[in-house]
Order: structure tokens, then sequence, then C-alpha cells
């Protein structure tokens, strides 16, 4: 199973909403959303959307953002996505220090639901680590995901079947002008080697990397990231399509035209035909320039859609 791990940002929202016709299919993808903002009006407005057999999964002390440090506020949302009928929102645990297991034991203790299927993301090794295994071995912990750099010193600290690793293979450059000397990568061989490595999943913060940004500035260079299978080897490969035009800041819709214009090439030549690319055809063919949101969401649809047919 798959576990794209997003931010509870406009466009990484709108891209799960985009992907629900496909459709997603619970039994390969199960997201993980940190929410970001006190109004929660784009996440409800997901969650209706999605079939009802994907799990969502929406932490609840996230690291970011108006919500950061264990505001209830996303344990009353999940509350009340129960309540009406919406068990398939779950909570989702972030597990770095001591006190997000004093965060956990009171949600434990204040809302009997969450006991009954949760997940934790392990970001660091705790110190009570012992207490924290015997609490999941207690309850119904449905998934230990575990940042991949502390998978030795944590996958036997809990149960087999829910252990998930989280990983980020994207190869994050300072600068976008920096991709055209690297516009072609390995990005990821974890869906074919998962199951036999001892996991039940795996996940990634997808074509966007772990850091948090929050806002930017006008680009010097448009990039578009786009991730495609390797027909050799089933490799997750990916792709950056970058503007030639990278002297300032100005005209960014033509430098979105220029990178465009050699991502349409590259999957007419590769013959992919997914939500995404359908889209960037659209676009090209109407010589439109939708922002900088849209264009990561769609490269955010292009590698869910990806994972899931190769699963």
């Amino acid at each position: 199973m798959y576990f794209p791990y997003l931010r509870g940002k406009q466009f990484e929202l709108l891209a799960l909403r985009e992907l629900a016709s496909l459709p997603l299919v619970g039994e390969k993808i199960s997201p993980v959303i940190e929410p970001l903002k006190m109004d929660t009006r784009a996440i409800v407005t997901m969650v209706r959307t999605m079939p009802r057999d994907i799990q969502i999964q929406l932490i609840v002390n996230p690291e970011y953002g108006e919500i950061r440090n264990g505001n209830l506020v996303i344990v009353d949302l999940i509350a009340n996505f129960h309540l009406a009928g919406l068990k398939n929102v779950i909570p989702a645990f972030i597990i770095s220090a001591n006190r997000d297991l004093v965060f956990l034991r009171q949600v434990f203790q204040d809302y009997e639901f969450a006991i009954s299927g949760y997940s934790l993301i392990h970001l660091n090794q705790i110190a009570a680590i012992s207490e924290l295994s015997a609490l999941v071995i207690q309850t119904n912990c449905l998934f230990n995901i575990i940042q991949v750099s502390h998978i030795i010193a944590l996958r036997r600290s809990f149960p087999k079947p829910s252990l998930v690793f989280l990983a980020d293979p994207f190869n994050r450059q300072q600068k976008n002008a920096d991709y055209l000397h690297i516009d072609d990568e390995n990005f990821s061989t974890d869906h074919q080697y998962y199951r036999e490595e001892g996991f039940v999943g795996f996940g990634d913060y997808l074509t966007i990397g772990s850091a948090f940004i929050d806002g930017g500035r006008l680009p010097w260079a448009v990039v578009i990231h786009l991730t495609y299978e390797d027909q050799e080897t089933g490799n997750v490969r990916i792709r950056h399509f970058v503007s030639d035009s990278n002297d300032d800041d100005s005209d960014t819709a033509g430098k979105f035209a220029e990178a465009l214009d050699k991502l349409v090439a590259f999957i007419n030549q590769q013959n992919i035909h997914t939500i995404a690319a359908e889209a960037f055809r659209d676009l090209y063919s109407r010589g439109a320039y939708p922002g900088l949101g849209t264009i990561k969401k769609l490269s955010i649809m292009q590698h869910i859609e990806l994972l899931q047919s190769l699963i």
C-alpha cells in the first residue's frame, strides 16, 4: 500500500479531490494529511469527495501551521466525521518527542473513538519508546509509519503487520535552474521491494519533498517535476522540465510555456496518458498558464496515479 504524505495546502487537497474519479483504490492508497489551517472547510470538502473505501489519515498534532503543538481542532473534526458516518477518516499522531506520547494518552482518555483505529508517524526515536510500544500493543494502532532514517532502531518495537516506512526520495535543488543539470534521475524502487523487506506499505513526500516551505516569490526559472515508470527496470524515475529564459523573474507564463513544451514532447514520446498528462496536453493546446499552484497539483496527481498503477 502507498501512503502519500501531503500537507493541507489548497492545491494538495485539490489533487486528491480530482483523483477521486480514477477511482482511487482503498487497498492501494491511504493518504496522510498534515493540516495547516484552523479553517478546515477545504479538508471537509476533500473528505466528502473521496471514495468511502479510501482511509484518510489526518494528523492531529501537525509540526507546522496554525494547528501545531497538539491543538484538538482536528480530533474534533474527525469525531464529527465519525458521527456523520465517515469512519474512513482516522487520527494520525506525529511522534517526535516524549510530549507526543503524553498528548496521545490525553486524546485516548478524552476521545474513546480514537483508540478504535489510529496511526503513528515516527519522525524521531523518543526516550519513552518502551511505553509507547506497550500502548500500541494494547490499542488498535493500524499503522506505524516510520521515517526511514529510524527504521533499524524502531521496526522491532512495533507489530510487523503495522510497519510502513516513510522516505523522501525527492532530490531538492537550491534553485529551479539547477535542475537543468539533472533533468532526469532515479526516484524510487520502494514499490517493488517493500513487501519482501517486511513492510505493509511505504510512503513519500511525492514530488514536493519533506521541507516545509510556506509561500514564496516569483521564480527565475519554472520547473515541472514529473514521475514516470522506467519500462526496462520498473523503477520510478523523475524528469525535471525547466524553462530556458531564466535571467530574471519576469514572464512566468512564458517560462511555463517553455517547460511545458519539453514536457508534452516527453509524454507523447513515452505514451503517457494519465489524468495529469492529459491536463498538461490541454494547457499546451490552449496556450494557457494555470498558475504555479496548479502545476504542483498536476505533478502530485501524476505521482499518485503512477504509484497506484504500479502496486
